[in-house]
C-alpha cells in the first residue's frame, strides 16, 4: 500500500463553511448530497447561532419597549360616510330618484382626496378651534426620546411600502378663492394644526362599497371623535355649498346665453320669411310639380334608351348568325319564323339525300347534281328570308333611336326649367334648418334654466353620514404586544443576517472535509479537547495515558493505526510531528501519543525526540524537572546515547529532550550526525516520534520532514487560519509526499452543533461508550480517510500486529 491519497480540491474557500462532512469529496455523488442537504445545513447554522439570533431579538425587544414607554398613547375614532350613487331630480319627467350609477373608481378617489384636502381640514380646525390646542398647534414640547425617535415611529407606522412608493404630490387647497383668506394661510398655529390633523387622518373605502371610513387619531379619544364627525359634516356642507355656487354661476350664465339665443332665433326666422317672399316660394306648389315631371321624363328616357340597346343587341346577334347558320336557332325572330324552320327542315333532308346518293353514284351523276342544285336554292331562300328579318329589326332600331333622342331633349328642357326652382328650394331649406336648430337650442337652454331656478332652494349633498364616531377608551397606538413581537421578529432576522455573515466570514477549519478540500491531504483523525485541571501540559499527557479508553486516547490510537495501515509493506518507523504555528498542541500530542502507545503495548519500544531546537517544550509536556542530556549534546559527542535517553515513569516511553535556542539549528538538523542518529534510533526502537518546530516559523520543520518516514501536521480546531494551513501544508508537500493532518483540540460541545456526522460528532453523542470521561468541551469533525474501528481492543490488536509486518 502506498501513502494516504490526496483529496482533490473541488471547492473554493468561500464554499467550505457549509460543506457536510458526510459528502463524498471525490465524486459527483458527494456534490449531489451537498445540494440535497442544503436546507439541513441552514437549519444547523440557525441552531448553532441561536444565541446570537435570540439575543438580537431580545435587544430589539428592549429597544422597542423603551420606545413604546416614551410614546404618548393615541386614540382612534372613525366615522362613516356613504356616497349616494343616485341622481336627485325634482323638475323632470323621470322619477325623482333615478337608479343610474354616476360614480366610478376615479370619482371615488377624487372624493377621498377632497376629504383630505387642506381647505376642508382648515375648516374643521377653525370650527373646533384646534389652532389654540397645544396637542395640534405644535406648542406642546415633546420628550427627548420621543423627539429623537419620532422619525423611526413614523417609519414604523407607514410601513416599508411607503419607502418603495413615490411620495404623494402636495395637494393644493380645493376651496374657491372667495372662501379663503390670506390671514388664515399666514397663521403658523393654524398651519401647524392642519398639518397635525392631516398626519393623523386616514380616509379609505370599506371593501368594494361606496362607504368611506374617516379615521382620526389623537391623544384624546373625545377629540378624535369630534374631529372625525366634524370632517364628515364639513364634507357634506362643502358639497352643498359647491352645488349652490355652481347653480348660481350656471343660472347667471344661462340668462346671458338665453338672451343671445333669443336674438339669433329671431334673426333666423325673419331670414326664412324674407327669402320666401323674395323668391315667390311662399305657398306655391310649382316646385313640387316641376320636380315630379322631371322624374317622369327621366324614367321615360331611360325606357327608350333600354329599348334602343335591346334592338342593337338583336341586330348584332342576327349579323353573327348570318355568318354562322348554326347560331340561328338561338335568335327569337328566327326561332319563331315558320318559313325559316321549313327551309331548315328541307336543308336537313337534302343533306341526307346527297349523302345517300354520294354512296351510290359518282360525283357527276345527274341525281346528285340535281340534289345539290335544290340545296343551293334552299340556301338562297334562307338568306333572303334572313335579310328580310334584318331589315325589319333595323327599322325598329331606327325608331328606338328617334324615341331616345326625343326623350333626351325633353329631359334637358325640363332640367333647365326646374334648375332655378331647385336652387331656391335648397337655399330655403338651409335657412329653415338654421332656424330650427336655433329654436331647439333655445328651448333646451330655456328648460335647463327653469330646472336650475327650481332647484336653487332644494340642493342636497351627494353623500350621507352612516354612523358618527364615538370616543374610544382603549389606545390604538402604541400596540404593545404587536410592537414587541414585531421587534423580536425583526431582531431575530437581523440576528440571522449576522449569523450568516459570521459563517461566511469564518476563516478557520471546523471539519475534516473542509481541511481535505482546502489542502488535498487526508485527515488522520480529530483529537478532542482535553482540559488540564491545573493548567499544565503534563497534566494533559497524564490524563491521556491514564485514561486509555477515553475519547482522546481512542482518537490518538486511530491516528497511529491510519498511519500504520497506509503502507503495510514499508511501515513508518520515524514520524515527525509539526504544525503551522506555535500553540497548536503538537508537542503535547507527540508526548501523549508516544506515552499512550507504550502504555497500551509494553513490548512496543517508542522514543520521543525533541527536535524543536529553538523552543524545546518536550520536557514541559512530560512534566520533567531535569531534562538530562539533550539531542545536540549527543550529536556533538559530548554525551553518549545512554546518557541522553531517559524513560518517562508514568508511561514507560523513552525520550530525548532538546536545549532551547540551540545555535545553528538548521545546520545541526542537516548534519550527517543527525542522519546517523536517526538510523541508530530506528534500529533500537519500533517507533521514533520527532517533535519538530512549526512550519511557518522556521525552515527546520521541512528539514525534519525529509528525515522522517511520515509527517503528522497538527492544526488547532476552529483557530488556525485556513490560508496559514494551506501555506504550511504546501511547504511540507514540496519536500515529502507522506503527510497526514490531525485536527487537535476539538471542542466537542461546539462541534456537536455543526452535526457533521464524523468522529468528533461520534465522540460527543456517544461519550458514554468510552470507559473514562475526557476533560473539556465538545466538538466534531470529519472521519479519518483510512480510520479504523474505534473499539479499544481492535486498535490495540492492530497496533501490536503492524510492527511485526516490517
Amino acid at each position: 500500500m502506498g501513502p494516504l491519497p490526496k483529496i482533490e480540491h473541488i471547492a473554493d474557500d468561500a464554499d467550505l463553511a457549509h460543506v457536510p462532512a458526510g459528502a463524498d469529496a471525490l465524486g459527483p455523488a458527494g456534490r449531489v448530497a451537498d445540494s440535497g442537504n442544503e436546507l439541513w445545513e441552514w437549519l444547523r447554522l440557525l441552531n448553532r447561532r441561536k444565541a446570537l439570533i435570540v439575543g438580537a431579538g431580545l435587544v430589539a425587544v428592549a429597544i422597542m419597549a423603551l420606545i413604546i414607554a416614551q410614546q404618548t398613547p393615541l386614540y382612534k375614532a372613525s366615522a362613516r360616510i356613504m356616497l349616494d350613487t343616485r341622481t336627485f331630480k325634482v323638475v323632470s319627467t323621470e322619477p325623482a330618484l333615478s337608479g343610474v350609477d354616476t360614480l366610478n373608481m376615479g370619482a371615488i378617489q377624487s372624493e377621498l382626496e377632497v376629504i383630505q384636502s387642506e381647505f376642508l381640514i382648515g375648516r374643521v380646525v377653525d370650527r373646533l378651534g384646534l389652532a389654540s390646542n397645544p396637542d395640534f398647534n405644535g406648542t406642546k414640547p415633546p420628550g427627548f426620546l420621543e423627539a429623537t425617535l419620532d422619525p423611526i415611529r413614523q417609519l414604523w407606522r407607514s410601513g416599508v411600502s411607503s419607502l418603495l412608493a413615490p411620495p404623494p404630490p402636495a395637494r393644493p387647497a380645493q376651496a374657491p378663492a372667495a372662501r379663503r383668506t390670506r390671514s388664515d394661510d399666514s397663521d403658523p398655529a393654524r398651519r401647524a394644526a392642519i398639518a397635525t390633523v392631516a398626519s393623523h387622518l386616514q380616509v379609505s373605502l370599506l371593501g368594494r362599497t361606496f362607504v368611506i371610513v374617516i379615521t382620526v387619531e389623537s391623544p384624546d379619544g373625545t377629540m378624535s371623535a369630534r374631529i372625525a364627525n366634524a370632517i364628515a359634516e364639513v364634507y357634506l356642507a362643502d358639497q352643498v355649498d359647491n352645488k349652490n355656487e355652481a347653480n348660481r354661476r350656471a343660472t347667471e350664465w344661462l340668462e346671458e346665453r338665453l338672451a343671445e339665443l333669443r336674438r339669433n332665433l329671431q334673426v333666423a326666422e325673419e331670414a326664412v320669411a324674407t327669402y320666401r317672399r323674395d323668391k315667390g316660394l311662399a305657398g306655391s306648389p310649382e316646385g313640387g310639380v316641376s320636380t315630379q315631371t322631371l322624374s317622369d321624363l327621366n324614367s321615360k328616357y331611360l325606357g327608350a334608351k333600354t329599348r334602343r340597346i335591346e334592338k342593337e343587341a338583336r341586330l348584332v346577334a342576327l349579323s353573327k348568325a348570318s355568318l354562322n347558320p348554326n347560331e340561328v336557332a338561338g335568335i327569337t325572330e328566327v326561332a319563331g319564323n315558320a318559313t325559316l324552320n321549313a327551309l331548315r327542315t328541307q336543308e336537313l333532308d337534302l343533306n341526307r339525300k346527297i349523302a345517300e346518293l354520294s354512296t351510290q353514284f359518282g360525283p357527276n351523276h345527274p341525281k346528285l347534281i340535281q340534289a345539290r342544285s335544290e340545296l343551293a336554292a334552299v340556301h338562297t331562300r334562307f338568306l333572303q328570308q334572313m335579310e328580310s328579318i334584318t331589315l325589319a329589326i333595323r327599322a325598329e332600331l331606327d325608331a328606338a333611336k328617334a324615341e331616345e333622342e326625343e326623350m333626351k331633349a325633353q329631359v334637358e328642357r325640363a332640367s333647365v326649367l326646374s334648375g332655378a326652382t331647385s336652387q331656391y328650394e335648397a337655399e330655403l331649406k338651409q335657412l329653415e334648418r338654421e332656424a330650427q336648430s336655433n329654436r331647439a337650442l333655445y328651448e333646451s337652454f330655456l328648460n335647463r334654466f327653469k330646472e336650475l331656478r327650481e332647484q336653487q332652494d332644494i340642493q342636497r349633498a351627494d353623500a350621507r353620514i352612516l354612523s358618527y364616531a364615538w370616543p374610544s377608551t382603549t389606545p390604538s397606538s402604541p400596540q404593545y404586544k404587536t410592537g414587541l413581537f414585531a421587534a423580536f421578529i425583526v431582531g431575530c432576522l437581523l440576528g440571522m443576517a449576522g449569523a450568516i455573515a459570521a459563517e461566511k466570514l469564518d476563516r478557520v477549519f471546523r471539519s475534516a472535509s473542509q481541511v481535505e478540500k482546502a489542502t488535498g491531504v487526508a485527515v488522520l483523525g480529530m483529537i478532542p479537547l482535553v482540559k488540564s485541571t491545573i493548567g499544565q501540559r503534563a497534566n494533559i499527557v497524564t490524563q491521556v495515558v491514564d485514561r486509555t479508553t477515553s475519547s482522546a486516547a481512542e482518537a490518538m490510537r486511530a491516528v497511529f493505526t491510519a498511519i500504520s495501515l497506509s503502507n503495510l509493506d514499508r511501515p513508518a518507523r520515524i514520524i515527525a510531528v509539526t504544525s503551522s504555528t506555535p500553540g497548536e498542541g503538537k508537542t503535547t500530542f507527540s508526548a501523549a501519543l508516544g506515552g499512550l502507545l507504550t502504555k497500551m503495548n509494553a513490548s512496543r519500544r517508542v522514543l520521543l525526540v525533541d527536535l524543536d531546537l529553538r523552543q524545546a517544550k518536550l520536557a514541559v509536556a512530560l512534566g520533567l524537572k531535569d531534562r538530562g542530556g539533550t539531542i545536540d549534546e549527543y550529536l556533538m559527542g559530548t554525551k553518549t546515547l545512554d546518557e541522553c535517553i531517559h524513560r518517562h515513569e508514568a508511561s514507560g516511553v523513552d525520550y530525548i529532550c532538546a536545549r532551547a535556542e540551540t545555535p545553528n539549528a538548521p545546520e545541526v538538523l542537516e548534519s550527517h550526525a543527525m542522519k546517523a542518529a536517526l538510523a541508530t534510533f530506528a534500529d533500537r526502537y519500533d517507533l521514533v516520534i520527532l517533535d519538530s518546530p512549526p512550519v511557518m516559523a522556521v525552515s527546520d520543520a521541512r528539514i525534519v520532514s525529509q528525515l522522517a518516514d511520515y509527517t503528522i501536521f497538527v492544526l488547532h480546531w476552529a483557530k488556525t487560519p485556513r490560508d496559514v494551513v494551506k501555506s504550511a501544508v504546501s511547504a511540507l508537500l514540496s519536500v515529502t509526499d507522506r503527510v497526514g493532518i490531525v485536527i487537535n483540540k476539538v471542542n466537542l460541545a461546539k462541534h456537536a452543533m455543526y452535526e457533521y456526522g464524523d468522529y468528533g460528532d461520534y465522540y460527543s453523542r456517544y461519550r458514554g461508550y468510552y470507559g473514562a470521561a475526557y476533560g473539556g468541551g465538545a466538538g466534531g469533525g470529519a472521519p479519518p480517510a483510512n480510520g479504523p474501528s474505534s473499539e479499544a481492543g481492535g486498535i490495540a490488536k492492530l497496533t501490536r500486529i503492524v510492527p511485526k509486518m516490517k
